[in-house]
C-alpha cells in the first residue's frame, strides 16, 4: 500500500482545521433574546418565537449581521437572567422610571398605552380607578402594569398575580378574577385567542398613556452590539418596516 505524502496529510489537517473554526464562527451566538408569552408582541407559533416585537429584533438582528437566539420563558426569569448577562435582551419592555438604570433602552418600538378591562358583570360598579379596591384585579408577576396599579392607589389585597398570561385569560374567562391590563392591540389578540366575545368584556379606563415600548439590553453588553442593533431598529422605523410588521398581525381585528 502506498503511503501519501506528510505534506499531503499535513493540508488535509489544516483544511479541516479551517472548515471547523469557520463553521464554530458562523454558529456562534452574538444576542440571546428573552421573552414571555404576550400575543401579539411575543409568544409561541408551534416550537418558535413569534410575535410583532419578535420579528421586528429578528429583522433587526438581520440587518445588522447579527446571530441572535430567541427564548420564551417566564417573565421573572427573562427579568433576572438579562440583569445578569451581558449581551441579553428582554422585550417587550416598558421604559418605565423605576427601571430606567436596569437596562439599555433599544428603540422605541412603539407607544405604551394600556387599558382597565372588565368583567361585563361588573363593569359598570366600576367607575373610578378607586373602585378597583373592590375587585379582583389580574396582572402578570414582575410586569410595569403591577408598579402602575400600585401608583394609581389600586391596593395589593385587590390584586392577583400570574405567572403567564395564558394563566390570567384563563382565570378571567373562568370570572375568578374580574380585571385585567392590557393594550388594545393585546387584549383583541386575546379575547380571539381564549374566546371571550366582545359582549363579555368592557374597556373602562386608561391606566397608563405615556413612554413607549422597548427591547432592554443588559448594562454591560458590547456597545458595538448595542449600537449595530439601535441602527438596524432606526433604520426599520424610517423605511415603514415596523409599521408592516404591527399591521401583519393587526389586520384581522
Amino acid at each position: 500500500m502506498r503511503l501519501l505524502p506528510t505534506k499531503f496529510w499535513k493540508s488535509c489537517c489544516l483544511g479541516v482545521l479551517y472548515l471547523l473554526a469557520h463553521s464554530v464562527a458562523a454558529s456562534t451566538i452574538d444576542i440571546k433574546a428573552y421573552t414571555e408569552e404576550w400575543p401579539p408582541y411575543n409568544f409561541l407559533n408551534g416550537k418558535q418565537v413569534t410575535g410583532i416585537s419578535t420579528d421586528i429584533l429578528r429583522a433587526a438582528c438581520s440587518n445588522a449581521h447579527l446571530q441572535c437566539e430567541f427564548q420564551l420563558v417566564p417573565w421573572t426569569r427573562a427579568y433576572k437572567t438579562v440583569q445578569e448577562t451581558k449581551n441579553t435582551i428582554i422585550y417587550t419592555i416598558a421604559r418605565i422610571p423605576t427601571r430606567e438604570t436596569q437596562f439599555v433602552w433599544i428603540g422605541p418600538l412603539f407607544p405604551r398605552t394600556t387599558w382597565i378591562y372588565a368583567r361585563a358583570e361588573v363593569a359598570d360598579k366600576i367607575l373610578h380607578m378607586k373602585d378597583l379596591e373592590k375587585f379582583k384585579v389580574g396582572v402578570i408577576r414582575a410586569e410595569a402594569s403591577l408598579t402602575d396599579l400600585t401608583e394609581a392607589g389600586v391596593p395589593s389585597s385587590a390584586i392577583r398575580i400570574f405567572n403567564s398570561n395564558t394563566d390570567e385569560m384563563r382565570m378571567l374567562k373562568a370570572g375568578q378574577i374580574d380585571v385585567v391590563v392590557n393594550t388594545e392591540i393585546g387584549m383583541a389578540v386575546n379575547q380571539q385567542q381564549f374566546d371571550i366575545g366582545a359582549d363579555k368584556l368592557v374597556k373602562l379606563m386608561k391606566l397608563y398613556d405615556a413612554g413607549s415600548l422597548y427591547f432592554g439590553m443588559n448594562i454591560n453588553s458590547d456597545p458595538i452590539l448595542i449600537e449595530k442593533l439601535q441602527n438596524a431598529v432606526d433604520k426599520l422605523r424610517r423605511e415603514g418596516k415596523i409599521q408592516l410588521i404591527v399591521q401583519q398581525y393587526t389586520k384581522a381585528n
